[in-house]
């Protein structure tokens, strides 16, 4: 069922790349998306964001950027996406914010030390190889946010949102797939539990930090 929902949100992005009007009705989608994300994980023009699947329309790195003046590097590891991902940001000018590669996020050769924050996407896959790669190469301090579908779409995807993560702060969405958002920290010891839990009794709704 993942692999369908890729194929879908791949069609949805082509049909963004190709229509201005239809870049913009599918960017006001992650437009509050982004903004409940941003203020989640503190994110400032001084932030350096590497987002772990972009796909063929990076709509996240681009709104991170506008929103905040985030620098921002995408990943993916579908190489037909790059192509198309560098023309959306070439036609918004924005080639010297935001850059594209193709690599895989459990790629050693990634620079983890040079981000601030790290983003996974919903379709990240296989979400938990992904994941346990990324965290044990980040820096002290770095921020990582990880996007967890609807409840009714759980079975689609992983195990590790209700497992490893359950106790991290988190935004919650009101979007088709995207149920919310959570927000990891890397702590500085490696003889202690590797969770955030400084914020595991706030949330936010609505870009309003909640607590609960």
């Amino acid at each position: 069922m993942l692999k369908w929902i890729t194929a879908f949100t791949q069609e949805i992005e082509n049909c963004a790349i190709k229509a201005g009007f239809m870049y913009r009705f599918a960017s006001r989608y992650y437009k509050n998306i982004i903004e409940s994300e941003a203020i989640l994980a503190n994110v400032t023009e001084k932030d350096h964001i590497l987002c772990v699947g972009g796909g063929v329309c990076p709509f996240s790195a681009i709104l991170f950027h506008q929103l905040t003046g985030a620098k921002v590097t995408v990943i993916d590891n579908n190489m037909d996406c790059i192509p198309k991902a560098k023309q959306i940001i070439s036609r918004l000018g924005l080639e010297e914010q935001i850059f594209v590669y193709c690599q895989d996020g459990r790629c050693a050769e990634i620079p983890f030390s040079e981000y601030t924050v790290v983003h996974l996407a919903l379709q990240v896959s296989p979400m938990e190889s992904v994941f346990a790669q990324i965290e044990s190469r980040l820096a002290p301090g770095t921020r990582l946010m990880i996007r967890r579908p609807k409840k009714q779409l759980c079975n689609a995807y992983c195990r590790l949102f209700s497992n490893l993560l359950s106790c991290c702060a988190y935004t919650t969405h009101h979007a088709r797939n995207v149920g919310s958002t959570l927000l990891y920290i890397k702590q500085g010891y490696s003889n202690e539990r590797q969770l955030d839990c400084v914020g595991t009794h706030n949330h936010i709704v609505d870009g309003r930090l909640i607590a609960v």
